[in-house]
Order: C-alpha cells, then structure tokens, then sequence
C-alpha cells in the first residue's frame, strides 16, 4: 500500500503517467475488501458482547481458562479492526487529491474509493464503540474475581484520535470534492453530487453545516445554468490550482449540451432531496435553507418540465425541514399570478381572505421568492408549472402538520 501510495503522488504521477489509472485500480480493489470486512465488524463486535455479557452473568461458574479466551479474542478483534481502519485510511489518503483530476475517469475511479473509505472508516468506529463497552465490562468483571494478573493482559485503551479517523478525513476531502465540483465536468460533477449525498449521511449533517453554508455557492451555481441562462460569473472564477506540467482540458459550458446541464442539475435536486429525508443528514442545509427553497421554488414554477420531477422531490424534502417556508414561497407566487382573477372563497366563513393573510406587494421585488433567491437568478415562471407545483405541494401539506 505505501508503494501504490508513492506511484500516485505528484511525481509518481509525473514519471509514470500511464500508470496512474492502474494503481487506482489497485486501490480500489483493497478499498472494497477493506469496506467488506469493515461491514462485519459491527455485527460481530455486538455478537461478541453479547457472549461476554451472558458470562459475566455467569461469573462465578467460569473458569479462568475462559476468561483467558475471551481476553485473547478481544486483543485480537481489537488489532484486526484497527488493521482495516489504517488500510481504508491509507486508500481515502492516497486519492484525494486525485479527486481534482481533470481527467474524467481518473476522478471516478478517486470517488468511488472515497465513498467506500469512508463507509469502512464508519464501520470500524461503530464496532470501536461496541469494543470500548466490552472492554470496560471484562475489566469489571475481571477486578471483581480479583483475576488482577488477567486483567493486565488486555491492551491499553488506544489514543481516542486513533479511532476518530471519520471527521478528520472527511475535513481533507472536502476542498477536494468542492473543486471536483468547480471543474465542471458534467459526468465526474453528477458523481461527485451522488458521493456528497452520501457521505454527510454516513458522517452526519451538522459537521457540513458550515461548509455548505461557505462553499455552497459552488454547487447552487449549478442550478441557475442553462436552460436557464449562461452563467459568465463562472469564467469570472479564479482557476483551480495548476502545476506546471498538468494538462487543462476544462470544457467551456457554451460547449456543453443542454441535457449535460440539466443531468447536472437533477443530481444536484436530487442531493438536496436526499439530504433532506435522512433526519442524521439534513442538519447540513440549515444554514442555507431559505436559499434552497428559493431556488427550488424558482425551478419548479419555471416552464422548464425536465427539471419538475426533481425540482418537486427537492421540494418535498425542503417541506419535510421547515413546510411554513416551502408554502409561503409556492403560495407567494400563485396568488401573485392569480391577483388578477377571481381568487376561490376561503375554506370556513370564520377565516379571513387570502389577501388579508398574505397582502399583495406593492412591487415585484417585495414577492418572497424573489428575496429569497428565486427570480434574482432569471427564471421564468410558467402558469401551468405553478398551477401544478402549489397543487402538488397543497396535496402533501397535511402529512407536515
């Protein structure tokens, strides 16, 4: 591992660069065996204690040969877990900065390692936990029978930061992931939204609060693209970091077709629903929230019906955080449209007029979705998009209250 590990440092890569795909390769392959053993640590650590646990109970029928077993199998489980943790951290450590390749499969082939990394680092701190509980009851148990000599022999608790590998990986791999994102290629972008989604679910959404709320701007500039219009800010960007010898091959979006964008755009809707359903997730998007329905509101009244279905799951998701927000916003642009027809009765004499509710704004920049993000970035909306979005969204309010 560390002689694949050099080959894909920067000169490694320099010397070799037709090597650079087969040893990701490589890494690949020990990334998803270290993933798979990973996978059965937890049920295994839990199978574990749960033995431990039913002898403890029986403590004074158990010999001490036992008790040396069950030392022995600790120690071992213990130094095997850790084993699959380094080389699931060596993998995550060797292809990050590949994740800024501008080189397409080079890029896929860097996230699909750091997805599975990750996954395996995960697994190996759920069974540490399970370790950690087994631990203390052993030496418990063993203090109690006064088996002092025994006891001695279990191994020192490691350093905490020895098994907090999670957080601190992830805190690498993200400026990676946020310039994977920033080099616009369309294939390696939708992976990388797919990735993301995935890996604040695994981590948790409130170590990405800050960092979606910092770097977001990245990937909600992926939604007000074309078809909605071309985005010069980007070419106003500063280029990612190139060495001397690194070949440019950033596509201009004026060369990218018209569905490449809206690939780009469903994966990051998508992301954003993903995010939102998973309650361990959604804390990541608390910060830009208003933002986000926003925008999503923007696109789902826009007359743009290859984004609807996406634009509407996002939505979906958005309601399941805050659904005041998301129906002010839907119905802040239906009865702006319909403030020129006959609006429908309310619903109980005793409730007021929609107008009294939500007073019609005196120009088109007081509407709440233009405030909040929505016709700031140039969409267009549609009637009978609106229409359908405040139907849809009107049919799925009552599950929120």
């Amino acid at each position: 591992m560390c002689r694949v590990s050099i080959e894909l440092e920067i000169l490694g890569r320099h010397q070799h660069p037709d090597l650079t795909m087969p040893f990701l390769k490589a890494v690949a392959e020990i990334v998803k065996a270290s993933k798979r053993e990973a996978c059965l640590l937890p049920p295994q650590a839990e199978s574990f204690s749960t033995d431990v646990r039913s002898t403890i109970s029986n403590a004074k029928e158990t010999p001490q040969d036992q008790w040396e077993v069950i030392s022995f199998k600790l120690n071992d489980s213990r130094r095997y877990r850790r084993t699959v943790g380094s080389i699931a951290g060596s993998c995550i450590t060797a292809a990050i900065p590949l994740l800024a390749s501008f080189k397409q499969d080079i890029c896929l082939a860097s996230l699909d390692i750091i997805e599975s990394g990750l996954l395996a680092i995960a697994k190996v701190e759920a069974a540490y936990k399970h370790e950690r509980g087994i631990k203390e009851a052993i030496e418990e148990a063993l203090e109690s029978l006064s088996l002092y000599q025994l006891k001695d022999t279990l191994e020192a608790t490691e350093e905490e930061a020895d098994e907090n590998r999670l957080l601190p990986a992830m805190n690498k791999i993200w400026p990676f992931l946020v310039t994977c994102i920033q080099n616009r290629n369309p294939v390696a972008v939708r992976r990388c939204l797919n990735v993301i989604s995935n890996v604040v679910q695994i981590c948790g959404g409130d170590f990405f609060t800050r960092r979606f709320h910092t770097d977001g701007t990245h990937f909600w500039k992926l939604l007000t693209t074309s078809p909605f219009r071309k985005m010069s800010n980007f070419k106003d960007e500063k280029t990612p970091l190139q060495l001397p010898y690194r070949n440019s091959s950033v596509t201009s979006e004026d060369s990218l077709a018209e569905t490449s964008y809206l690939k780009v755009q469903i994966a990051v809707l998508n992301m954003v629903a993903d995010l939102c359903s998973n309650k361990r997730s959604a804390t990541a998007l608390e910060l830009v929230l208003k933002k986000l329905c926003g925008l999503a509101v923007g696109i789902a009244c826009s007359n743009v019906a290859g984004l609807r279905h996406a634009s509407l799951n996002a939505l979906h998701g958005l309601a399941s955080i805050d659904p005041d927000l998301v129906w002010l916003l839907l119905a802040d642009i239906y009865y702006s449209i319909k403030k020129n027809d006959a609006l429908p009765p309310p619903p109980r004499p005793d409730l007021p007029e929609i107008s009294e509710i939500i007073p019609l704004p005196s120009s088109p920049k007081e509407y709440l979705y233009v405030q909040y993000g929505g016709q700031s970035y140039g969409f267009d909306i549609d009637l009978a998009s609106v229409e359908f979005a405040f139907t849809k969204i009107d049919s799925q309010y009552q599950m929120y209250n």
